[in-house]
Protein backbone atom coordinates (compact mmCIF):
# COMPACT_ATOMS: atom_id res chain seq x y z
CA UNK A 1 0.00 0.00 0.00
CA UNK A 2 1.55 3.48 -0.94
CA UNK A 3 0.96 7.05 -2.20
CA UNK A 4 1.90 7.63 -6.05
CA UNK A 5 2.13 11.42 -7.49
CA UNK A 6 4.11 12.37 -10.96
CA UNK A 7 3.62 14.44 -13.81
CA UNK A 8 4.00 13.88 -18.02
CA UNK A 9 4.47 16.50 -19.97
CA UNK A 10 5.11 20.27 -20.61
CA UNK A 11 7.73 21.76 -18.46
CA UNK A 12 9.47 19.69 -16.22
CA UNK A 13 8.42 20.28 -12.19
CA UNK A 14 11.42 20.84 -9.91
CA UNK A 15 12.64 18.24 -7.40
CA UNK A 16 11.48 20.64 -4.28
CA UNK A 17 7.55 20.61 -5.66
CA UNK A 18 8.01 16.67 -5.93
CA UNK A 19 9.28 16.48 -2.59
CA UNK A 20 6.25 18.41 -1.46
CA UNK A 21 3.39 16.24 -2.97
CA UNK A 22 5.27 13.84 -1.03
CA UNK A 23 5.54 15.27 1.99
CA UNK A 24 1.61 15.79 2.03
CA UNK A 25 0.59 12.27 1.74
CA UNK A 26 3.55 11.01 4.29
CA UNK A 27 1.14 9.07 6.66
CA UNK A 28 0.05 7.06 3.94
CA UNK A 29 3.46 5.61 3.41
CA UNK A 30 5.92 6.41 5.28
CA UNK A 31 8.65 2.96 4.88
CA UNK A 32 10.55 4.84 2.04
CA UNK A 33 9.94 7.86 0.04
CA UNK A 34 11.56 7.12 -4.15
CA UNK A 35 11.12 9.47 -6.52
CA UNK A 36 12.22 8.82 -10.74
CA UNK A 37 12.49 11.80 -12.51
CA UNK A 38 13.20 12.06 -16.66
CA UNK A 39 12.84 14.83 -19.36
CA UNK A 40 9.63 16.03 -18.63
CA UNK A 41 8.22 12.88 -17.02
CA UNK A 42 8.26 11.97 -13.16
CA UNK A 43 7.03 8.93 -11.20
CA UNK A 44 6.95 9.33 -7.14
CA UNK A 45 5.96 6.56 -4.67
CA UNK A 46 5.79 6.93 -0.82
CA UNK A 47 5.75 3.52 0.55
CA UNK A 48 3.54 1.60 3.21
CA UNK A 49 5.36 -1.69 3.31
CA UNK A 50 3.05 -4.37 3.43
CA UNK A 51 4.51 -7.55 1.09
CA UNK A 52 7.76 -8.39 0.02
CA UNK A 53 9.02 -5.85 2.03
CA UNK A 54 12.82 -6.74 1.65
CA UNK A 55 12.41 -5.69 -2.24
CA UNK A 56 9.34 -3.34 -3.55
CA UNK A 57 11.14 -0.92 -3.97
CA UNK A 58 9.13 1.58 -6.65
CA UNK A 59 9.25 2.58 -8.97
CA UNK A 60 8.94 -1.09 -11.14
CA UNK A 61 11.65 -0.54 -14.30
CA UNK A 62 10.97 -3.12 -17.36
CA UNK A 63 12.72 -2.12 -20.27
CA UNK A 64 11.35 1.09 -21.75
CA UNK A 65 8.32 0.99 -19.36
CA UNK A 66 8.09 2.36 -15.69
CA UNK A 67 5.76 1.78 -13.26
CA UNK A 68 4.39 3.24 -9.62
CA UNK A 69 0.76 1.56 -7.94
CA UNK A 70 -0.74 2.14 -5.18
CA UNK A 71 -2.75 -1.32 -3.23
CA UNK A 72 -2.93 -4.61 -2.96
CA UNK A 73 -2.46 -7.69 -5.90
CA UNK A 74 -3.84 -10.87 -4.06
CA UNK A 75 -3.36 -13.11 -6.80
CA UNK A 76 0.16 -11.71 -7.17
CA UNK A 77 1.26 -15.46 -6.60
CA UNK A 78 -0.66 -16.83 -9.36
CA UNK A 79 0.20 -14.63 -11.72
CA UNK A 80 3.65 -15.35 -10.56
CA UNK A 81 3.89 -18.55 -11.26
CA UNK A 82 2.38 -17.87 -14.74
CA UNK A 83 4.78 -15.88 -15.43
CA UNK A 84 7.43 -17.22 -14.11
CA UNK A 85 6.13 -20.28 -16.43
CA UNK A 86 6.91 -17.96 -19.82
CA UNK A 87 10.30 -17.28 -19.31
CA UNK A 88 10.22 -13.77 -16.73
CA UNK A 89 12.15 -13.94 -13.59
CA UNK A 90 11.65 -12.52 -10.81
CA UNK A 91 13.54 -11.45 -7.12
CA UNK A 92 11.75 -11.09 -4.14
CA UNK A 93 8.12 -11.52 -3.33
CA UNK A 94 6.33 -7.89 -3.62
CA UNK A 95 2.45 -8.66 -5.11
CA UNK A 96 3.82 -5.28 -7.60
CA UNK A 97 6.58 -7.06 -9.47
CA UNK A 98 4.12 -8.52 -11.42
CA UNK A 99 2.41 -5.32 -13.34
CA UNK A 100 4.75 -4.51 -16.03
CA UNK A 101 5.45 -8.22 -17.47
CA UNK A 102 1.36 -8.37 -17.30
CA UNK A 103 1.28 -4.90 -18.65
CA UNK A 104 3.84 -6.03 -21.27
CA UNK A 105 2.27 -9.34 -22.59
CA UNK A 106 -1.64 -7.70 -22.51
CA UNK A 107 -1.39 -4.16 -23.12
CA UNK A 108 -4.20 -2.55 -21.10
CA UNK A 109 -6.48 -5.49 -20.54
CA UNK A 110 -3.33 -6.72 -17.96
CA UNK A 111 -5.68 -4.81 -15.09
CA UNK A 112 -8.48 -7.59 -15.86
CA UNK A 113 -5.90 -10.05 -14.94
CA UNK A 114 -5.56 -8.51 -11.18
CA UNK A 115 -7.24 -9.32 -8.01
CA UNK A 116 -7.13 -6.92 -5.15
CA UNK A 117 -7.16 -2.66 -5.20
CA UNK A 118 -5.07 -0.54 -7.17
CA UNK A 119 -4.09 2.85 -8.84
CA UNK A 120 -1.62 2.53 -11.15
CA UNK A 121 1.00 4.94 -12.79
CA UNK A 122 2.71 3.86 -15.85
CA UNK A 123 4.88 5.71 -18.04
CA UNK A 124 5.34 3.63 -21.53
CA UNK A 125 8.14 5.20 -23.86
CA UNK A 126 7.69 2.59 -26.69
CA UNK A 127 6.27 4.28 -29.42
CA UNK A 128 4.53 7.97 -29.06
CA UNK A 129 5.41 8.51 -24.97
CA UNK A 130 2.52 8.49 -22.81
CA UNK A 131 0.95 8.08 -19.31
CA UNK A 132 -1.59 5.99 -18.35
CA UNK A 133 -3.45 5.82 -15.38
CA UNK A 134 -5.69 2.98 -14.30
CA UNK A 135 -7.70 1.80 -11.03
CA UNK A 136 -9.30 -1.43 -10.15
CA UNK A 137 -13.40 -1.68 -10.93
CA UNK A 138 -14.73 -0.81 -6.87
CA UNK A 139 -12.65 2.33 -7.33
CA UNK A 140 -11.36 1.51 -3.83
CA UNK A 141 -8.14 3.78 -4.49
CA UNK A 142 -8.02 7.26 -5.12
CA UNK A 143 -6.27 9.09 -7.94
CA UNK A 144 -6.74 13.01 -8.58
CA UNK A 145 -5.07 15.05 -11.81
CA UNK A 146 -5.15 17.96 -13.77
CA UNK A 147 -4.22 19.64 -16.39
CA UNK A 148 -1.42 22.74 -16.63
CA UNK A 149 -3.09 26.06 -17.76
CA UNK A 150 -1.48 25.27 -21.56
CA UNK A 151 -2.96 21.86 -21.25
CA UNK A 152 0.56 20.08 -22.31
CA UNK A 153 1.57 18.55 -18.64
CA UNK A 154 -0.89 16.26 -16.47
CA UNK A 155 -0.02 15.76 -12.66
CA UNK A 156 -1.50 13.15 -10.67
CA UNK A 157 -1.61 12.20 -6.93
CA UNK A 158 -3.60 9.81 -4.82
CA UNK A 159 -4.52 12.66 -2.84
CA UNK A 160 -6.07 16.18 -3.13
CA UNK A 161 -3.76 17.55 -0.67
CA UNK A 162 -0.32 16.01 -2.35
CA UNK A 163 -1.41 17.02 -5.63
CA UNK A 164 -2.19 20.39 -4.63
CA UNK A 165 2.02 20.77 -3.74
CA UNK A 166 2.40 21.13 -7.63
CA UNK A 167 3.03 24.66 -8.42
CA UNK A 168 0.59 25.47 -10.85
CA UNK A 169 -2.24 23.79 -9.12
CA UNK A 170 -5.91 25.22 -9.33
CA UNK A 171 -6.84 25.89 -6.36
CA UNK A 172 -10.39 27.75 -7.04
CA UNK A 173 -13.49 25.59 -5.36
CA UNK A 174 -15.70 25.20 -7.52
CA UNK A 175 -19.40 27.28 -6.11
CA UNK A 176 -21.49 24.32 -7.37
CA UNK A 177 -19.50 21.99 -5.67
CA UNK A 178 -21.63 22.67 -2.47
CA UNK A 179 -24.67 21.67 -3.70
CA UNK A 180 -23.38 18.41 -5.54
CA UNK A 181 -21.84 17.54 -1.77
CA UNK A 182 -25.22 18.72 -0.14
CA UNK A 183 -27.05 16.81 -2.94
CA UNK A 184 -25.34 13.58 -2.53
CA UNK A 185 -23.36 13.21 0.74
CA UNK A 186 -19.96 14.00 -0.63
CA UNK A 187 -18.71 14.84 -4.08
CA UNK A 188 -19.22 12.47 -6.76
CA UNK A 189 -16.79 11.82 -9.14
CA UNK A 190 -15.52 12.14 -12.25
CA UNK A 191 -15.91 16.34 -10.81
CA UNK A 192 -13.79 17.41 -7.38
CA UNK A 193 -14.71 20.08 -5.28
CA UNK A 194 -11.75 22.41 -7.23
CA UNK A 195 -13.10 23.55 -10.60
CA UNK A 196 -10.32 22.21 -13.06
CA UNK A 197 -9.34 18.99 -10.79
CA UNK A 198 -11.10 15.64 -11.76
CA UNK A 199 -10.71 11.88 -10.02
CA UNK A 200 -10.32 9.04 -12.27
CA UNK A 201 -13.85 6.97 -11.88
CA UNK A 202 -14.17 2.81 -10.49
CA UNK A 203 -12.65 1.27 -13.41
CA UNK A 204 -11.26 3.92 -15.77
CA UNK A 205 -7.80 3.91 -17.90
CA UNK A 206 -6.38 6.74 -18.77
CA UNK A 207 -4.00 7.78 -21.64
CA UNK A 208 -1.76 11.06 -21.71
CA UNK A 209 -0.12 12.08 -24.79
CA UNK A 210 0.83 15.12 -26.17
CA UNK A 211 -1.60 16.77 -24.59
CA UNK A 212 -4.49 14.74 -25.19
CA UNK A 213 -6.47 12.89 -22.47
CA UNK A 214 -7.74 9.61 -23.29
CA UNK A 215 -10.31 7.60 -20.84
CA UNK A 216 -12.24 4.35 -20.91
CA UNK A 217 -14.03 2.89 -18.62
CA UNK A 218 -14.52 -0.87 -18.73
CA UNK A 219 -16.85 -2.82 -16.72
CA UNK A 220 -16.23 -5.97 -14.61
CA UNK A 221 -16.43 -8.64 -17.02
CA UNK A 222 -18.99 -11.27 -16.27
CA UNK A 223 -18.90 -14.46 -14.19
CA UNK A 224 -22.22 -16.65 -14.93
CA UNK A 225 -22.70 -18.69 -11.42
CA UNK A 226 -22.01 -22.20 -11.57
CA UNK A 227 -25.06 -23.53 -9.54
CA UNK A 228 -25.11 -26.95 -7.53
CA UNK A 229 -28.00 -29.71 -8.28
CA UNK A 230 -30.72 -28.18 -7.46
CA UNK A 231 -30.66 -25.11 -9.05
CA UNK A 232 -30.28 -21.45 -7.70
CA UNK A 233 -31.70 -21.41 -3.90
CA UNK A 234 -30.88 -19.21 -0.96
CA UNK A 235 -28.74 -22.00 0.40
CA UNK A 236 -27.01 -22.98 -2.52
CA UNK A 237 -26.02 -18.91 -2.90
CA UNK A 238 -25.37 -18.88 0.46
CA UNK A 239 -22.57 -21.17 0.17
CA UNK A 240 -21.46 -20.29 -2.92
CA UNK A 241 -20.68 -16.75 -1.31
CA UNK A 242 -19.38 -18.15 1.86
CA UNK A 243 -17.04 -19.75 -0.31
CA UNK A 244 -15.51 -17.24 -2.29
CA UNK A 245 -15.25 -15.39 0.71
CA UNK A 246 -13.00 -18.03 2.31
CA UNK A 247 -10.76 -17.58 -0.54
CA UNK A 248 -10.35 -14.24 -0.67
CA UNK A 249 -9.72 -13.89 2.92
CA UNK A 250 -7.08 -16.65 2.49
CA UNK A 251 -5.56 -13.90 0.16
CA UNK A 252 -6.28 -11.00 2.16
CA UNK A 253 -4.58 -12.57 5.10
CA UNK A 254 -1.09 -12.98 3.26
CA UNK A 255 0.76 -10.20 4.25
CA UNK A 256 4.51 -9.98 5.92
CA UNK A 257 3.15 -7.58 8.90
CA UNK A 258 0.03 -8.87 11.47
CA UNK A 259 -3.48 -7.98 9.89
CA UNK A 260 -6.52 -7.34 12.18
CA UNK A 261 -10.09 -7.04 11.64
CA UNK A 262 -12.88 -3.87 12.41
CA UNK A 263 -15.69 -5.35 14.27
CA UNK A 264 -18.24 -3.25 14.32
CA UNK A 265 -20.91 -5.49 15.27
CA UNK A 266 -23.25 -5.19 12.65
CA UNK A 267 -23.65 -8.63 10.03
CA UNK A 268 -20.79 -8.06 7.66
CA UNK A 269 -18.09 -7.26 9.51
CA UNK A 270 -19.39 -9.89 12.10
CA UNK A 271 -19.11 -12.29 9.52
CA UNK A 272 -15.68 -11.09 8.38
CA UNK A 273 -14.73 -11.55 11.73
CA UNK A 274 -16.12 -15.26 11.63
CA UNK A 275 -14.07 -16.27 8.64
CA UNK A 276 -11.00 -14.64 9.55
CA UNK A 277 -10.56 -15.86 12.79
CA UNK A 278 -10.93 -19.55 11.62
CA UNK A 279 -7.74 -18.75 9.30
CA UNK A 280 -5.70 -16.74 12.00
CA UNK A 281 -4.73 -17.64 15.54
CA UNK A 282 -4.87 -15.07 18.20
CA UNK A 283 -7.02 -12.71 15.47
CA UNK A 284 -7.16 -8.95 16.97
CA UNK A 285 -10.50 -7.35 16.66
CA UNK A 286 -11.31 -3.25 17.24
CA UNK A 287 -14.49 -1.67 17.83
CA UNK A 288 -14.91 1.79 18.31
CA UNK A 289 -17.63 3.64 21.21
CA UNK A 290 -18.64 6.71 22.78
CA UNK A 291 -18.44 7.26 26.57
CA UNK A 292 -21.47 7.36 28.98
CA UNK A 293 -25.06 6.04 26.94
CA UNK A 294 -26.12 6.89 23.75
CA UNK A 295 -28.27 5.40 20.71
CA UNK A 296 -26.86 3.29 18.32
CA UNK A 297 -24.43 1.46 20.77
CA UNK A 298 -23.36 -1.57 19.33
CA UNK A 299 -20.07 -2.92 21.61
CA UNK A 300 -21.98 -5.31 23.23
CA UNK A 301 -22.96 -7.08 19.82
CA UNK A 302 -19.12 -6.82 18.82
CA UNK A 303 -18.10 -8.18 22.28
CA UNK A 304 -20.45 -11.22 21.86
CA UNK A 305 -19.37 -11.69 18.39
CA UNK A 306 -15.32 -11.96 19.63
CA UNK A 307 -16.07 -14.27 22.48
CA UNK A 308 -17.43 -16.27 19.97
CA UNK A 309 -14.78 -15.88 17.25
CA UNK A 310 -12.28 -16.25 19.78
CA UNK A 311 -10.59 -12.91 19.36
CA UNK A 312 -8.35 -10.41 21.18
CA UNK A 313 -11.08 -7.77 21.34
CA UNK A 314 -9.66 -4.16 21.76
CA UNK A 315 -12.51 -1.77 22.97
CA UNK A 316 -11.67 1.61 21.48
CA UNK A 317 -13.21 4.09 23.83
CA UNK A 318 -14.30 7.93 22.25
CA UNK A 319 -14.95 10.88 24.87
CA UNK A 320 -17.61 13.12 23.28
CA UNK A 321 -15.78 16.01 25.34
CA UNK A 322 -12.81 15.30 22.70
CA UNK A 323 -14.79 15.61 19.60
CA UNK A 324 -14.01 19.07 18.60
CA UNK A 325 -10.39 18.96 18.71
CA UNK A 326 -11.12 15.29 16.86
CA UNK A 327 -13.20 17.15 14.10
CA UNK A 328 -10.10 19.24 13.30
CA UNK A 329 -7.84 16.71 12.87
CA UNK A 330 -10.02 13.91 11.11
CA UNK A 331 -11.09 16.60 8.44
CA UNK A 332 -7.80 17.46 7.53
CA UNK A 333 -7.37 14.14 6.18
CA UNK A 334 -10.61 14.12 3.71
CA UNK A 335 -9.96 15.10 0.59
CA UNK A 336 -13.22 16.61 0.54
CA UNK A 337 -16.26 17.30 2.50
CA UNK A 338 -17.94 14.07 3.49
CA UNK A 339 -20.96 14.28 5.61
CA UNK A 340 -20.87 10.81 7.03
CA UNK A 341 -21.01 11.50 10.85
CA UNK A 342 -19.00 8.24 11.67
CA UNK A 343 -16.16 9.60 9.85
CA UNK A 344 -14.83 10.81 13.19
CA UNK A 345 -15.64 7.12 14.73
CA UNK A 346 -13.39 5.82 11.37
CA UNK A 347 -10.40 8.02 11.82
CA UNK A 348 -10.14 7.20 15.91
CA UNK A 349 -10.68 3.47 15.33
CA UNK A 350 -7.82 3.43 12.64
CA UNK A 351 -5.43 5.88 15.27
CA UNK A 352 -5.51 2.84 17.79
CA UNK A 353 -4.80 0.09 15.24
CA UNK A 354 -1.84 1.70 14.49
CA UNK A 355 -0.70 2.53 18.14
CA UNK A 356 -1.40 -1.08 18.86
CA UNK A 357 0.92 -2.06 15.78
CA UNK A 358 -1.20 -2.89 12.96
CA UNK A 359 -0.52 -2.48 9.70
CA UNK A 360 -3.31 -3.76 7.71
CA UNK A 361 -7.36 -3.76 8.88
CA UNK A 362 -10.28 -6.08 7.01
CA UNK A 363 -13.57 -4.81 7.03
CA UNK A 364 -17.15 -5.63 6.18
CA UNK A 365 -17.85 -2.80 3.92
CA UNK A 366 -19.25 -3.42 0.26
CA UNK A 367 -21.52 -5.92 1.33
CA UNK A 368 -25.03 -3.65 1.07
CA UNK A 369 -23.93 -2.43 -2.27
CA UNK A 370 -23.93 -5.45 -3.91
CA UNK A 371 -26.36 -7.47 -2.15
CA UNK A 372 -28.92 -5.26 -1.56
CA UNK A 373 -28.78 -4.50 2.04
CA UNK A 374 -30.58 -1.02 2.43
CA UNK A 375 -34.03 -0.60 3.33
CA UNK A 376 -33.77 2.51 0.54
CA UNK A 377 -33.33 -0.03 -2.42
CA UNK A 378 -35.92 -2.13 -1.16
CA UNK A 379 -38.22 0.19 -1.06
CA UNK A 380 -37.10 2.07 -3.60
CA UNK A 381 -37.29 -0.63 -6.09
CA UNK A 382 -41.23 -1.79 -4.74
CA UNK A 383 -42.49 2.26 -5.30
CA UNK A 384 -44.67 2.16 -8.36
CA UNK A 385 -45.38 6.32 -8.11
CA UNK A 386 -44.01 8.22 -11.07
CA UNK A 387 -41.81 10.82 -8.92
CA UNK A 388 -40.25 7.70 -7.01
CA UNK A 389 -36.65 9.14 -8.11
CA UNK A 390 -37.05 12.20 -6.43
CA UNK A 391 -37.90 10.63 -3.24
CA UNK A 392 -35.39 7.89 -3.63
CA UNK A 393 -32.78 11.02 -3.84
CA UNK A 394 -33.51 12.62 -1.26
CA UNK A 395 -32.60 9.46 0.95
CA UNK A 396 -29.34 10.00 -0.91
CA UNK A 397 -28.79 13.56 0.22
CA UNK A 398 -27.55 14.88 3.03
CA UNK A 399 -29.93 17.79 2.94
CA UNK A 400 -33.57 17.41 1.26
CA UNK A 401 -34.22 19.11 -1.90
CA UNK A 402 -37.10 21.38 0.09
CA UNK A 403 -34.93 22.89 2.66
CA UNK A 404 -32.02 23.40 -0.04
CA UNK A 405 -34.08 25.51 -1.74
CA UNK A 406 -34.85 27.84 1.31
CA UNK A 407 -31.31 27.28 2.76
CA UNK A 408 -29.57 28.60 -0.34
CA UNK A 409 -29.59 32.53 -0.42
CA UNK A 410 -31.00 33.84 -3.95
CA UNK A 411 -27.92 34.37 -5.53
CA UNK A 412 -26.38 30.91 -5.01
CA UNK A 413 -29.80 29.12 -5.35
CA UNK A 414 -30.11 31.17 -8.98
CA UNK A 415 -26.38 30.01 -10.07
CA UNK A 416 -27.83 26.52 -9.39
CA UNK A 417 -30.43 27.21 -11.44
CA UNK A 418 -28.33 28.52 -14.25
CA UNK A 419 -26.45 25.19 -14.14
CA UNK A 420 -29.26 23.06 -14.48
CA UNK A 421 -30.81 23.03 -11.24
CA UNK A 422 -30.33 21.33 -7.78
CA UNK A 423 -27.86 18.32 -7.93
CA UNK A 424 -30.50 16.02 -6.14
CA UNK A 425 -32.84 16.62 -8.63
CA UNK A 426 -30.89 15.93 -11.71
CA UNK A 427 -28.78 12.80 -10.08
CA UNK A 428 -32.57 11.39 -9.38
CA UNK A 429 -33.36 12.20 -12.60
CA UNK A 430 -31.01 10.60 -14.40
CA UNK A 431 -31.19 6.99 -11.93
CA UNK A 432 -34.59 7.46 -12.79
CA UNK A 433 -33.12 7.56 -16.85
CA UNK A 434 -31.46 4.70 -16.33
CA UNK A 435 -33.75 2.32 -14.75
CA UNK A 436 -35.97 2.94 -17.75
CA UNK A 437 -33.81 1.93 -19.92
CA UNK A 438 -31.72 -1.02 -18.33
CA UNK A 439 -31.31 -4.17 -19.03
CA UNK A 440 -31.53 -5.57 -15.51
CA UNK A 441 -34.21 -5.21 -13.23
CA UNK A 442 -35.04 -1.59 -10.69
CA UNK A 443 -33.09 -2.97 -7.56
CA UNK A 444 -30.34 -4.37 -9.84
CA UNK A 445 -30.04 -0.92 -11.36
CA UNK A 446 -30.31 0.81 -8.30
CA UNK A 447 -27.33 -1.17 -6.63
CA UNK A 448 -25.51 -0.59 -9.87
CA UNK A 449 -25.95 2.76 -9.92
CA UNK A 450 -24.97 3.46 -6.02
CA UNK A 451 -21.74 0.90 -6.79
CA UNK A 452 -20.55 3.47 -9.82
CA UNK A 453 -21.95 6.33 -8.73
CA UNK A 454 -22.21 7.14 -5.00
CA UNK A 455 -20.12 4.34 -3.14
CA UNK A 456 -16.42 5.31 -4.04
CA UNK A 457 -17.08 8.99 -3.41
CA UNK A 458 -19.11 8.84 0.03
CA UNK A 459 -17.97 5.46 1.11
CA UNK A 460 -14.62 3.80 -0.11
CA UNK A 461 -12.78 7.27 -0.23
CA UNK A 462 -13.38 8.21 3.77
CA UNK A 463 -12.47 4.52 4.41
CA UNK A 464 -9.35 4.86 2.10
CA UNK A 465 -7.96 8.29 3.60
CA UNK A 466 -8.82 8.41 6.94
CA UNK A 467 -7.44 4.81 7.65
CA UNK A 468 -3.93 5.87 5.80
CA UNK A 469 -3.83 9.13 7.78
CA UNK A 470 -2.63 6.23 10.45
CA UNK A 471 -0.32 4.51 8.12
CA UNK A 472 -3.35 1.83 7.98
CA UNK A 473 -3.76 -0.52 5.01
CA UNK A 474 -7.75 -1.03 4.32
CA UNK A 475 -8.62 -4.43 3.10
CA UNK A 476 -12.32 -4.92 2.10
CA UNK A 477 -13.13 -8.65 0.81
CA UNK A 478 -16.66 -8.37 -0.32
CA UNK A 479 -15.45 -6.00 -3.11
CA UNK A 480 -13.34 -8.65 -4.59
CA UNK A 481 -13.49 -9.01 -8.18
CA UNK A 482 -15.02 -12.81 -7.47
CA UNK A 483 -17.27 -11.54 -5.14
CA UNK A 484 -18.20 -8.68 -7.10
CA UNK A 485 -18.89 -10.74 -10.22
CA UNK A 486 -20.83 -13.61 -7.90
CA UNK A 487 -23.06 -10.46 -6.99
CA UNK A 488 -23.62 -8.84 -10.38
CA UNK A 489 -24.70 -12.67 -11.68
CA UNK A 490 -26.69 -13.33 -8.60
CA UNK A 491 -30.95 -12.81 -9.22
CA UNK A 492 -32.23 -10.22 -6.83
CA UNK A 493 -34.87 -12.28 -5.47
CA UNK A 494 -32.07 -14.06 -4.06
CA UNK A 495 -30.51 -10.85 -2.85
CA UNK A 496 -33.84 -9.91 -0.81
CA UNK A 497 -36.55 -12.56 0.02
CA UNK A 498 -39.34 -11.27 1.43
CA UNK A 499 -38.45 -8.68 3.51
CA UNK A 500 -34.76 -9.83 4.39
CA UNK A 501 -32.51 -7.56 2.67
CA UNK A 502 -28.85 -9.21 1.82
CA UNK A 503 -29.94 -12.22 2.42
CA UNK A 504 -27.46 -15.04 1.08
CA UNK A 505 -25.17 -13.01 3.64
CA UNK A 506 -27.38 -13.27 6.39
CA UNK A 507 -27.74 -16.82 5.09
CA UNK A 508 -24.01 -17.64 4.84
CA UNK A 509 -23.33 -15.79 8.22
CA UNK A 510 -25.79 -18.08 10.26
CA UNK A 511 -23.52 -20.85 10.43
CA UNK A 512 -20.66 -19.03 12.54
CA UNK A 513 -21.93 -16.08 14.60
CA UNK A 514 -24.30 -15.64 17.20
CA UNK A 515 -27.86 -15.78 16.23
CA UNK A 516 -28.61 -12.64 17.81
CA UNK A 517 -26.26 -10.56 15.62
CA UNK A 518 -27.72 -12.03 12.11
CA UNK A 519 -31.27 -11.29 13.29
CA UNK A 520 -30.52 -8.00 15.21
CA UNK A 521 -32.43 -5.24 12.82
CA UNK A 522 -30.12 -3.17 10.45
CA UNK A 523 -28.61 -0.51 12.22
CA UNK A 524 -26.04 1.98 10.56
CA UNK A 525 -22.93 2.39 11.92
CA UNK A 526 -22.91 5.98 13.13
CA UNK A 527 -22.20 8.66 15.52
CA UNK A 528 -25.60 9.91 17.04
CA UNK A 529 -25.27 13.15 16.22
CA UNK A 530 -28.61 14.18 16.94
CA UNK A 531 -28.32 12.98 20.73
CA UNK A 532 -25.30 14.66 20.87
CA UNK A 533 -25.88 18.24 19.18
CA UNK A 534 -27.67 19.26 22.04
CA UNK A 535 -27.03 21.89 24.53
CA UNK A 536 -24.12 20.90 26.96
CA UNK A 537 -22.63 18.90 24.71
CA UNK A 538 -18.96 20.08 22.93
CA UNK A 539 -20.33 19.44 19.43
CA UNK A 540 -23.34 21.77 20.04
CA UNK A 541 -20.82 24.31 21.00
CA UNK A 542 -19.00 23.98 18.22
CA UNK A 543 -20.95 23.88 15.46
CA UNK A 544 -23.11 26.83 17.08
CA UNK A 545 -19.37 29.03 16.74
CA UNK A 546 -18.44 27.21 13.65
CA UNK A 547 -21.84 28.21 11.51
CA UNK A 548 -23.29 31.71 13.00
CA UNK A 549 -20.18 33.38 13.75
CA UNK A 550 -18.02 36.11 11.94
CA UNK A 551 -15.42 33.76 10.36
CA UNK A 552 -18.09 31.54 8.24
CA UNK A 553 -17.07 30.61 4.67
CA UNK A 554 -20.56 30.23 2.92
CA UNK A 555 -22.62 33.12 3.92
CA UNK A 556 -23.09 33.85 0.69
CA UNK A 557 -24.40 30.30 -0.10
CA UNK A 558 -26.72 29.82 2.44
CA UNK A 559 -29.30 32.33 4.66
CA UNK A 560 -27.88 33.08 8.21
CA UNK A 561 -31.75 33.54 9.47
CA UNK A 562 -32.35 29.56 7.78
CA UNK A 563 -28.88 28.21 9.46
CA UNK A 564 -30.06 30.24 12.94
CA UNK A 565 -33.55 28.84 13.00
CA UNK A 566 -32.11 25.34 12.54
CA UNK A 567 -29.68 25.68 15.39
CA UNK A 568 -32.13 26.45 17.46
CA UNK A 569 -34.54 24.05 16.38
CA UNK A 570 -31.87 21.30 17.80
CA UNK A 571 -31.03 22.99 20.90
CA UNK A 572 -34.87 23.21 21.68
CA UNK A 573 -35.94 19.76 20.55
CA UNK A 574 -33.12 17.70 19.12
CA UNK A 575 -33.80 15.25 16.25
CA UNK A 576 -32.36 13.50 13.71
CA UNK A 577 -33.18 15.41 10.36
CA UNK A 578 -31.96 18.91 11.67
CA UNK A 579 -28.84 17.45 13.56
CA UNK A 580 -27.69 15.72 9.83
CA UNK A 581 -27.98 19.34 8.20
CA UNK A 582 -25.99 20.89 10.82
CA UNK A 583 -23.56 18.57 11.45
CA UNK A 584 -23.26 18.90 6.98
CA UNK A 585 -22.81 22.26 7.33
CA UNK A 586 -20.07 21.58 9.97
CA UNK A 587 -18.09 19.86 7.75
CA UNK A 588 -18.16 21.75 5.14
CA UNK A 589 -17.21 24.49 7.25
CA UNK A 590 -14.65 23.14 8.51
CA UNK A 591 -13.10 21.47 5.37
CA UNK A 592 -13.01 24.90 3.97
CA UNK A 593 -11.58 26.74 6.74
CA UNK A 594 -8.33 24.03 7.30
CA UNK A 595 -7.58 24.56 3.67
CA UNK A 596 -7.81 28.61 3.75
CA UNK A 597 -10.00 28.52 0.84
CA UNK A 598 -13.57 30.32 0.12
CA UNK A 599 -16.10 29.24 -2.25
Amino acid sequence: MCRIYGHFGGDPVDRDALHAVARAMHPGGPDEQTLHTEGTWALGNNRLAVQGIGHGRQPFVLGDMTCVFNGEIYNHRELRAELAAQGHAFEGDCDGDVLLPLYERYGDAFVSRLEGMFAIALVDRRGEPCLKLFNDHAGMKSLYYHLSADGRRLCFASELQGLSRFPDFPDAVDPLAIDRYLGGKAVWGPRTIHTGVRTLEPGTALRFADGRVTLTRTPLPPAPIEWPDGGPTLTAAAGLLDGILRRELTRMLDADVPVCVITSGGLDSSYTTAIAAGLVPDLASFNVAYKGTWPSDERHFAEEVARHCGTRHHQVLLDPADFPALVDRFVRHLDQPNNAPHSLSTFALFEAVHDAGFKVALTGDGADELFGGYARFVKAARDGDAAWHRGYQDTMAAVGTGTLRGLYTPEYRALVEADGGLFADRAGDELDRRVRSATHDKLETLLRYDQAERFPYYILRRVDHLSMAHSVEARIPFLQPAVMRFAHALPTELKVVCDTVKAPVSEAARRWIPRSVVERPKQPFTLPVAAMIKPGEALHELIGDTLLGPGARCRDHFRQDVVRDLFRMQSENPGAHTAEILWSLLMLETWLSVRNLTP
